[in-house]
């Protein structure tokens, strides 16, 4: 049942599970870490091919040239994904991780289960304490400068790819469908055809993005959006 796992590779088993997990096709991500170069290039040459979230669930302060960030960043054999919400990621940083990863760049909400909610202050059971403010940000109570997770969903990450100017609406809508399913080798049917699964979604675009209108799953609509 198990797909994909983050690990830490500065343990010293990180390699030897890397190894075991890719051999019963699990894909290993590297994410939460504190990790030295030596360590993030033994645990990918063991078949980790993930940066989760690169960029957060790092530390505040790190050395300015020997870090795991640039260390993961500049690998060519690990892909990305990232919190575009436009609140985990300055846009001169995911400029930078555009143009270095490209087709290996993916966008994950990393939502919680407070997205959606209304501001104020909550008690969850990963985070503890936290504050979701008017702006969606979602940090721990009383200390702003820690995030507790994401409150947005997937499709405002690509409005906010695409109205940030760090991608075209295509490569936004790709991050977020077609290249995540490449990378865990999902295959589906493709195309409006007769044979193709009947998973839509309908959307109108405006000046400040996408929006859904209606949703269909199995051909049934499960959603219609209401004026």
């Amino acid at each position: 049942m198990i797909k994909i796992v983050t690990i830490s590779p500065e343990y010293p088993e990180a390699v030897s599970f890397a190894t075991s997990a890719v051999a019963t096709g699990v894909k290993v991500a590297i994410g939460h870490t504190a990790a030295t170069s030596e360590q993030i290039d033994h645990v990918v040459t063991a078949g980790a091919s993930l940066s989760t979230h690169l960029g957060n669930g790092s530390h505040a302060t790190l050395p300015r040239h020997h870090n795991y960030i640039w260390d993961q960043l500049s690998d060519h054999r690990l892909c990305a994904t990232v919190i575009a919400d436009g609140h985990h990621l300055p846009n001169n940083l995911l400029n930078v991780f555009q143009k270095i990863k490209r087709r290996k760049m993916m966008i994950v909400s990393d939502s919680v289960t407070l997205a959606g909610m209304p501001a104020g202050d909550y008690q969850t059971e990963v985070g503890g304490y936290v504050t979701l403010t008017d702006t969606g940000i979602l940090h721990l109570k009383g200390n702003p400068k820690i995030f507790a997770g994401s409150a947005q969903h997937m499709l405002h990450g690509i409005n906010c790819l695409v109205n940030r100017k760090i991608c075209t609406l295509s490569e936004a809508i790709e991050k977020a469908s077609i290249l995540p399913s490449a990378f865990m080798g999902l295959g589906e049917k493709k195309g409006m055809k007769v044979g193709a699964l009947a998973d839509i979604v309908v959307m109108n675009r405006s000046d400040e993005g996408l929006c859904v209108v209606e949703t269909y799953k199995k051909g049934i609509q499960v959603y219609k959006r209401t004026l």
